[in-house]
């Protein structure tokens, strides 16, 4: 993925996002390096579902410069039909292309380092991320941040807080949501938005 034009998409749906409160978006107080993930899995439940994908994004606030990192994931059981229609992750595709877990997590932790883990949903993601880590005998200890938490305290009173329904409020494409890059890009914007709106990076 091409970050120099998510930096362009970034600004883009800042300015959408901004558009009704006529303030210059201010992103001080956000860490000068931090991670957005997303996972996604077969279910809810960590104990009992699997991850099956995992995109990070290591941001650097003052820089046009970003690295990626995603992985599939291969299950141990078959992807139940109803999470392949929402996420167009197939059997197919993760036997062809999908990685152990044990290897990805060392990788993402690799990746991630000390710095704050940012997702849309964090309880969520953490829950998966923690108990994979745990069954290798590993620890993520990382700072986190809840988007969609701060984007209920920026902007309340709106009818939708899924991730898609406030890409489309901020006129963003959400083509492609539902995949962990995707959906970290759609995250990285509600998450500088939010923000900079309440002055505090959680």
């Amino acid at each position: 993925m091409e970050w120099v034009i998510i930096l362009v998409l970034v600004v883009a749906g800042i300015y959408l996002f901004f558009r009704f409160k006529k303030r210059k978006a201010n992103f001080s107080m956000l860490p000068k390096q931090f991670i957005v993930l997303d996972l996604e899995t077969t279910g809810l439940d960590p104990t009992q579902h699997e991850i099956i994908e995992i995109g990070a994004v290591k941001v650097n606030r003052d820089s046009d410069n970003h690295t990626s990192l995603h992985a599939l994931i291969k299950p141990s059981k078959k992807i139940p039909n109803e999470i392949t229609q929402i996420t167009g992750i197939s059997q197919e595709m993760v036997e062809r292309d999908g990685e152990n877990l044990e290897s990805v997590i060392k990788e993402f932790m690799e990746f991630f380092g000390d710095l704050r883990l940012v997702a849309y949903n964090a309880k969520f993601d953490m829950s998966f991320l923690k108990t994979a880590a745990k069954n290798y005998g590993l620890t993520i200890n990382n700072p986190s941040s809840c988007a969609l938490k701060m984007a209920r305290r920026a902007w309340p009173g709106l009818k939708s807080y899924k991730l898609g329904d406030l890409a489309k409020t901020g006129g963003l494409s959400t083509k492609g949501a539902h995949r962990a890059l995707k959906d970290c890009e759609l995250t990285m914007i509600v998450y500088t938005s939010a923000a900079s709106e309440l002055g505090t990076p959680q």
